[in-house]
């Protein structure tokens, strides 16, 4: 399929894959925004004990030393650690734990634990971002039997969600640059130490959040994907081209993978992108719909708003990605390094997906908690048939504060009966991602693009 759009004012045409999508049920609110929020619809104030502070514009700055294109200075790097969760102490910070945190502290008594620092509400956003979802307030709908929706471009399209749809919609909006890149690292862990690692160069154009386009334009496409592996060796070569639509149930996911033995482009099926589909590095621990924590057609299940509470979640994630760091020191067996990892209180907006009848999937019941300054995905808990907490998964939140931006800047799924995990898109090994570069371009992408990189 090719298709034509204007990005920046450039015209071109592009035929790819869908790889994600977006969900939706939403009422604009013409009060917003008011003094109480946030530019996005977050609480503005402090909570009643203070622990989580006023939101202050978040981090706007690069901190004194940082050049543009390095690794990034971790801003907060004087903090100290507040205290210590482990299982001793669980029963008195339960309240603030994922069902995941807690079998994890419950399965690993003296070895897992969560060092708790100072709150810091860091996220901010380009002012056009702040503009375009004060418009949005006041025009996105739901359209599409809540799949899809209309109304709505560049910003958050809902930040006063009444509807778990909308929560899932403004976190599969969410802001990543306008031409990301990266080459990024993961793999899975066993819980005897072997590790299977993979290397994959990323690229994203987006759609959604050019700031000059307005929603019928978009004709119902989020960004172009393309990715291209070079490890593990049985990867090596393989990539495809793609495109995420915002309703994947009308449009669903479509496009092109290039087979380096065969050297040829092929259209995929759908069974290789579609909700369970097993994802082809993971070592069948990851399918297409866990991907970012969630993304893709939300149509398998019923959901529900759960409510606000206040969570303790991955933030700040400096640390994580310091150059000095070794992949080995903060990929250990049965779970990433604590000594490495930083918790905040924030407080989550949750939704809980219980799969509808009739349908078929790995997880029966999803609980997933979405941090209110930034609406990305940072916590799930998963369930079996049987409504056993069997997979869990963090996503690790980093301002690019050279933009600013926030972003998803890496993601681990626990399988918590095996003991292994998969990491993804991990930005330590090879530096932060280029939220903007220039060399991604219309060009980059389609069966072109992948016939082109493929046979060089």
């Amino acid at each position: 399929m090719n298709f034509t759009i204007n990005v920046n004012k450039i015209v071109f045409n592009v035929a790819v894959l869908l790889v994600m999508g977006l969900n939706g049920i939403a009422v604009a609110n013409s009060n917003f925004p008011n003094s109480n929020q946030t530019p996005i619809g977050a609480e503005r104030g402090a909570n009643g004990d203070g622990t989580i502070p006023e939101w202050a514009g978040g981090l706007i700055r690069p901190p004194t030393g940082y050049s543009e294109g390095s690794y990034h200075i971790d801003p907060f790097q004087d903090d100290e650690i507040k205290f210590t969760i482990s299982e001793k102490n669980l029963n008195d910070h339960a309240a603030k734990l994922t069902g995941t945190q807690k079998a994890l502290l419950t399965k690993y008594p003296e070895e897992f634990v969560i060092n708790v620092f100072p709150t810091r509400r860091s996220c901010a956003y380009p002012e056009f971002i702040y503009e375009a979802t004060a418009k949005n307030a006041k025009n996105a709908k739901v359209i599409d039997q809540g799949y899809g929706f209309s109304g709505a471009s560049a910003g958050f399209p809902f930040p006063q969600p009444k509807s778990a749809f909308e929560v899932l919609f403004n976190h599969e909006t969410s802001y990543f640059g306008l031409r990301y890149s990266a080459k990024i690292s993961g793999g899975t862990m066993n819980p005897d130490g072997t590790f299977t690692r993979t290397v994959r160069r990323d690229r994203r154009l987006a759609f959604y959040h050019q700031p000059d386009y307005s929603s019928p334009e978009l004709d119902n496409r989020y960004f172009v994907w393309r990715a291209e592996w070079t490890e593990p060796p049985l990867a090596k070569g393989q990539a495809f081209s793609a495109t995420n639509t915002i309703n994947q149930v009308k449009q669903p996911r479509f496009g092109f993978m290039w087979n380096p033995d065969t050297q040829r482009v092929f259209t995929a099926p759908s069974s290789s992108y579609e909700y369970t589909a097993p994802m082809m590095t993971s070592q069948g621990m990851r399918i297409s719909d866990d991907m970012f924590l969630f993304n893709g057609a939300p149509d398998q299940y019923d959901w529900k708003l759960v409510g606000k509470k206040e969570i303790y979640i991955p933030y700040n994630s400096y640390a994580a990605t310091d150059p000095t760091l070794k992949l080995d020191d903060l990929l250990r067996p049965r779970f990433l390094n604590p000594e490495h990892i930083r918790y905040e209180l924030h407080r989550v907006w949750v939704i809980e997906g219980k799969l509808k009848p009739g349908k078929s999937h790995k997880f029966a019941k999803r609980t997933i908690y979405f941090d209110e300054d930034s609406w990305i995905a940072v916590a799930t808990d998963l369930f079996d048939q049987n409504n056993t907490l069997t997979h869990g998964q963090f996503g690790f939140i980093k301002n690019y504060y050279e933009h600013p931006t926030c972003i998803q800047d890496f993601d681990v799924l626990y399988e918590l009966d095996s003991g292994r995990y998969n990491v993804d898109n991990l930005k330590l090994e090879f530096g932060p991602a280029n939220l903007n570069d220039p060399d991604v371009t219309s060009r980059s992408f389609g069966s072109g693009a992948l016939r082109r990189s493929g046979s060089r």
